[in-house]
């Protein structure tokens, strides 16, 4: 292990490096208190099963994307998720579409996982796993661009009406989700990191979509540009701990 661009390097998998952001160290403690557990021991355990979902669901990205011929230079892991950063964006919308929804698939076979050891072994820390990647699944699946959803979303649009244009609307809907999750985190929920999210999404997705624009003035006729971007995952630790504890003991009672 070694700090390198105020991050430490953990590992490499797949020929992919794995980064830990120096800021993820220093909020280890209040992600840990989203753990319900008194013992301190567990509460680490949550922390680190936590952003190993989250490196496990970049990596899936990152197999799809390897697979269609795109380097990916590195996974950092953020205290509001992952990042894998990778050398292009796919050339083919069915391609973007797969590297897109590959992340959610991993995030939903671990929740079913999760969930399913704790209904065979009763064991809390399983279920709270569970839970958390199930809502990393749904989370990342809000047409919001550049989360997963809103790269299908662009996907999808850019077979009609092309990828320039595509990633113009996309962005523009990513803005509607941004504000909400401003507006809904600061005001409503009284969840900041909620709000910094929306944040992070306007301003990565209105950074692509002139990337992509930039790319079309060089050649317009190129559909496939070589700059770095990337894929943001944030984990569901946004949501209100009260909202994930009336889910959890519900499934309890449902599993008892």
């Amino acid at each position: 292990m070694k700090f390198e661009r105020h991050a430490l390097s953990i590992g490499c998998v797949l020929g992919i490096p794995i980064r830990l952001h120096i800021s993820l160290l220093i909020a280890l403690p209040f992600i840990m208190s989203y753990f319900p557990s008194k013992s301190f021991g567990l509460r680490l355990v949550g922390a680190v099963g936590l952003f190993m979902s989250v490196a496990l669901h970049e990596l899936g990205h990152s197999v799809v994307a390897q697979a269609k011929g795109i380097r990916i230079i590195e996974i950092m892991l953020y205290p509001f998720g992952g990042a894998a950063m990778m050398s292009s964006i796919p050339k083919r919308p069915l391609d973007e579409v797969l590297v897109a929804v590959a992340g959610p698939a991993v995030s939903f076979l671990l929740a079913v996982t999760g969930i399913g050891l704790y209904i065979f072994y009763k064991i809390p820390l399983t279920l709270e796993l569970g839970i958390i990647n199930l809502g990393l699944f749904i989370f990342n699946l809000i047409p919001a661009f550049p989360m997963d959803g809103g790269r299908v979303l662009r996907a999808l649009l850019s077979m009609k009406i092309g990828r320039l244009k595509a990633t113009k609307m996309a962005a523009n809907i990513g803005s509607f989700f941004s504000l909400l999750f401003v507006v809904g985190g600061l005001f409503y929920l009284h969840d900041f990191m909620l709000a910094f999210i929306g944040g992070y999404i306007y301003f990565v997705g209105q950074a692509e979509y002139r990337m992509v624009r930039q790319a079309y003035q060089t050649d317009p006729i190129s559909t496939l540009h070589r700059d770095i971007f990337v894929e943001v995952s944030p984990p569901p630790y946004v949501e209100k701990k009260s909202f994930r504890m009336r889910i959890k003991n519900r499934m309890k009672r449902f599993f008892r």
